[in-house]
């Protein structure tokens, strides 16, 4: 009998709040997911999560929203320090930034989480990671959210808005899946 691959997933409430293992049964899937956290408060708790892992085939963060909603946009070195001790430590696994949704709080301007988007997609490409544009999918011809997609707070998912991440996962999961063939890993 083959053995279950492991995912984990990092982040925040986004993460934390959905069940990941039942979305995909045939997995051992770890929630590393803290409601609240910033990139900081990641990086702080990092040796922990690289001592309570072992040997992931996938790690999939999510992290930053909560630094953008106090108005905090300077948390890219930051999120490259994270990537980095998860590449330095587990090399073999596939390492999978996600973007940063769009949100529909009046102080958050989604054009400034693009900006951060594109530099999370140049930390994923300095570290061979795979990158998963999912704001395009949650986002409208504006740039806003698909309010469909959020919860009555502007910020969480909604049922709607988890099915489609957790697809997009799937699809990601997929054999046989190369980069080439993966619609939302986009190139600049």
């Amino acid at each position: 009998m083959e053995k279950r691959k492991t995912i984990v997933f990092i982040g925040d409430s986004l993460t934390e709040y959905f069940d990941w293992q039942k979305r995909f049964p045939g997995f051992n899937v770890s929630n590393l997911g803290i409601g609240g956290e910033t990139v900081e408060g990641l990086l702080g708790r990092m040796d922990r999560i690289i001592l309570g892992i072992q040997s992931p085939d996938y790690i999939f963060i999510m992290t930053g929203i909560n630094n953008i909603a106090m108005d905090d946009y300077d948390f890219a070195g930051t999120y490259k320090q994270i990537v980095n001790k998860l590449f330095s430590v587990f090399g073999k696994s596939t390492l999978v930034i996600q973007s940063i949704l769009p949100v529909e709080l009046s102080w958050v301007d989604n054009r400034k989480i693009e900006a951060m988007n594109s530099l999370l997609r140049e930390i994923a490409k300095d570290f061979m990671a795979e990158y998963l544009d999912l704001y395009r999918l949650f986002a409208d011809e504006e740039g806003g959210p698909k309010s469909e997609y959020l919860s009555e707070d502007g910020v969480h998912l909604s049922e709607r808005g988890y099915e489609v991440w957790g697809q997009v996962v799937e699809d990601f999961l997929k054999p046989g899946r190369n980069a080439t063939s993966n619609p939302l890993k986009q190139e600049p």
